[in-house]
């Protein structure tokens, strides 16, 4: 699949940049310039829904969105250059999860009942290029863009009553995978121990292909984001 395929590349320029860069970053001793800023929000999807359908009964079907999940993640920032304005490169990984229950009755009141529990769990690993700047002394805006690699994780749990006597069960398992691209910006207030708090939009899409689905699907998501930065590296480069 094409997804499958670019899934692999980004995975494999990953790996490359991370085994090109260890040198340098011991050499250079680049490795304590790198801040960390830790991510805790929400995502709201568009479109991303799973179908269900009885295994004895075809009228018996139901349907499964997921608009909102929490999220929360870490990413760190390499400055490569500091002028009025500081270029780097930042890479990271948001953990997103959410559950839903639904239930599907037969057409007429039939005596068919299907009650689903659903688990969605996504990993987005992230890496590009980012701009920041100071606004004064007590205020930091920055912006960021590139490639990004989603996984994940869908897990139903069926029980299907055919009648008082007969339940089937079934557990399903899908893991995926897609290669897509993100952008954010953000604004952060400083503290006077240094540290910095403040809030960030993300925007992503990529394609995910899980069983459940009727084709490959379009995934995107709109984050907003409370970001905390500590200070100890970030404020070697106030002016």
């Amino acid at each position: 699949m094409p997804s499958s395929r670019w899934s692999r590349i980004i995975s494999g320029t990953f790996l490359i940049l991370c085994l090109g860069w260890t040198p340098s970053l011991a050499g250079d001793d680049l490795i304590k310039d790198i801040h960390i800023q830790v991510m805790l929000g929400a995502t709201r999807y568009s479109d991303l829904s799973f179908e269900h359908q009885s295994t004895t009964d075809p009228s018996v079907e139901a349907e499964s969105e997921i608009t909102l999940m929490p999220v929360l993640g870490v990413s760190g920032g390499l400055p490569l250059l500091q002028k009025i304005f500081t270029l780097g490169l930042e890479g990271g990984a948001l953990f997103g999860w959410r559950n839903d229950s639904v239930t599907a009755v037969g057409q007429g009141g039939g005596t068919t009942r299907v009650y689903i529990d659903n688990e969605l769990y996504l990993l987005d690993l992230f890496f590009g290029p980012y701009m920041s700047a100071y606004l004064g002394k007590r205020a930091r805006i920055y912006v960021g863009a590139g490639p990004l690699l989603m996984v994940g994780q869908y897990d139903k749990r069926s029980d299907e009553h055919i009648s008082e006597s007969e339940t089937i069960r079934e557990d399903e398992t899908s893991m995926v995978s897609g290669a897509g691209v993100y952008a954010r910006t953000g604004i952060e207030f400083k503290f006077d121990d240094g540290s910095f708090m403040g809030l960030c939009i993300r925007t992503f899409e990529t394609k995910l292909d899980f069983e459940n689905l009727p084709e490959e699907a379009d995934v995107k998501g709109l984050q907003l984001l409370i970001t905390f930065t500590p200070g100890e590296n970030i404020n070697r480069y106030d002016y």
